[in-house]
């Protein structure tokens, strides 16, 4: 998976512009997705190498597509196993994410992963979108 993941940030140009450890540390966020997909649903999506091309790789096509280097918040909404928030935060690092799901147990998981890739300034949060919106601490508190 590091291989394909490193190989297609160089397609996207992206060498350079991201940190040295992004391959491992999506590769190593791709494993632990498909070794949690065996208890909880997470994605369709089982091969490896497709983890890295469809979810991992998609989520980095993002950043030639857009200027976001004034960026410094995130919010994914309906973040699910995480796409593409995490994979931002990794390529990103100076991003604060904050990743919204509607279910807890994905919320827990997402939190445990971060915790375990070493990544701060991520926080994963249980709510609906619609509720969450009538928050005044959520309100246009995000800049993406």
């Amino acid at each position: 998976m590091r291989d394909i993941i490193a190989a297609g940030l160089a397609e996207l140009g992206l060498t350079g512009r991201v940190p040295g450890d992004s391959p491992a540390l999506l590769a190593e966020y791709g494993r632990l997705l498909l070794e949690k997909k065996q208890v909880m649903n997470l994605t369709a999506i089982t091969q490896p190498d497709q983890v890295a091309r469809l979810h991992m790789l998609d989520c980095a096509a993002l950043l030639p597509c857009a200027d976001l280097t004034g960026a410094r918040t995130l919010l994914d909404v309906g973040t699910g196993a995480g796409f593409p928030g995490l994979p931002l935060k990794i390529l990103l690092p100076q991003l604060d994410v904050t990743l919204l799901d509607s279910l807890n147990k994905r919320v827990d998981w997402l939190n445990e992963v971060s915790a375990q890739l070493g990544l701060t300034g991520v926080r994963a949060i249980q709510g609906r979108a619609e509720e969450k919106a009538l928050e005044k601490s959520m309100r246009d508190s995000f800049d993406l």
